[in-house]
C-alpha cells in the first residue's frame, strides 16, 4: 500500500506553510501525485447575502475579493511545494466553502490534509472548526497538521493509539505508507479489552500485524480511568517521548458523545503540537 494521491487544503497562508512542506515531503517520498485546493466560499456568500438581494442585487464586485483571496492561497501553495521540489503538482480552485467541497474532493484522494484550528473560510466564519467536520465526514484518511508544528518532514517517530476498535484500526491500516518509513514506532494501548477482549493480546497481535508489514513497534500498556484522560496521556506521551506524529482513531465512541461530550479527538486536536492522522 503506498499513497498514489495527496490533497491538500490551501487556505491563509500563515496557517498552511508547515502543512505545505508536510505535504511536498510525503509526496516525494512516496513518489506521488501532490493536489492543492482553495475554496473561495463565493457561492455560499452569495446564498447567504439573496435575502438582501431585492434591495440591493449582488454582482461579481461584490464577491470578488472571495476570489481573489483564494487565488492568493493557491499561489502560496504553489509558491511552496515548488521550493521543495514537487514537480509537477496540481492546482485546484473552486467557489464552493470548504466545508462543502474539501469531504466531496476527498473522494478521490488517498490522504487529506487540514489544518488544526481553523474556520471555514476567513470571511464566512462559523462557529464551528473545519476539522471537526472534516473529520466527520471524510471518506479518506485525514492529516491534521498544527500551524506551528515543528514537523514538516515524513514523520519518524509516530505514536499509535490502539484500543482494539474498528476505528484505530482503519487508522492504523491509513499510516501503513508512513509507519514503513518511521525509524521508531510505538503502540501504546488505552482499555483494548472492550474490543478485543484481552488486554494482554491486543498489543501483541497488533505487534504480529505490524510485523507482516515490516514493521517493528514497541508496545506500551496503559488504562487511563476516563475519556478526557486519554487525550491528555497522549498529548503527554508526544511530549515526553518526542513523537511527531499522532495515529488514531475518530469516534471510537459514539457520536452523539463525542460531539457532546467532546472526548479524546476533541482534546487531541486542541492540544496538539504535532500532526494527528485519523480515520473514522
Amino acid at each position: 500500500m503506498s499513497y498514489q494521491s495527496i490533497l491538500v487544503h490551501a487556505c491563509q497562508p500563515e496557517l498552511a506553510q508547515a502543512r505545505y512542506r508536510l505535504a511536498a515531503a510525503i509526496a516525494l517520498a512516496e513518489d506521488t501525485r501532490l493536489t492543492g485546493i482553495a475554496l473561495s466560499g463565493a457561492i455560499e456568500f452569495i446564498v447567504r447575502c439573496s435575502a438582501a438581494a431585492a434591495v440591493a442585487p449582488i454582482g461579481p464586485d461584490d464577491y470578488n475579493f472571495l476570489t481573489d483571496n483564494a487565488k492568493r492561497n493557491l499561489t502560496d501553495f504553489e509558491n511552496a511545494v515548488r521550493a521543495a521540489g514537487v514537480v509537477p503538482y496540481k492546482s485546484m480552485l473552486s467557489d464552493e466553502s470548504a466545508i462543502h467541497a474539501l469531504p466531496l474532493e476527498a473522494r478521490y484522494c488517498d490522504l487529506l490534509l487540514i489544518g488544526q484550528i481553523t474556520h471555514p473560510d476567513a470571511i464566512l466564519a462559523d462557529a464551528y472548526s473545519l476539522a471537526r467536520n472534516i473529520l466527520i465526514h471524510a471518506p479518506c484518511p485525514v492529516m491534521v497538521v498544527p500551524s506551528t508544528t515543528a514537523v514538516t518532514n515524513v514523520p519518524g517517530r509516530p505514536l499509535i493509539a490502539w484500543d482494539g476498535s474498528m476505528e484505530a484500526s482503519r487508522a492504523v491500516r491509513a499510516a501503513l505508507p508512513l509507519l514503513r518509513r518511521a525509524g521508531s514506532v510505538t503502540a501504546v494501548c488505552f482499555h483494548p479489552q472492550k474490543y478485543s477482549g484481552d488486554e494482554g493480546q491486543a498489543g501483541t497481535r497488533l505487534a504480529t500485524y505490524l510485523a507482516s508489514h515490516g514493521i517493528d513497534v514497541e508496545v506500551l500498556a496503559q488504562a487511563p480511568a476516563s475519556t478526557g484522560s486519554i487525550g491528555d496521556a497522549l498529548l503527554a506521551l508526544v511530549a515526553t517521548r518526542a513523537h511527531d506524529l499522532i495515529v488514531m482513531g475518530n469516534f471510537g465512541h459514539s457520536r452523539f458523545r463525542e460531539l457532546v461530550l467532546g472526548g479524546v479527538t476533541e482534546t487531541v486536536l486542541a492540544g496538539t503540537v504535532v500532526p494527528v492522522l485519523t480515520s473514522h
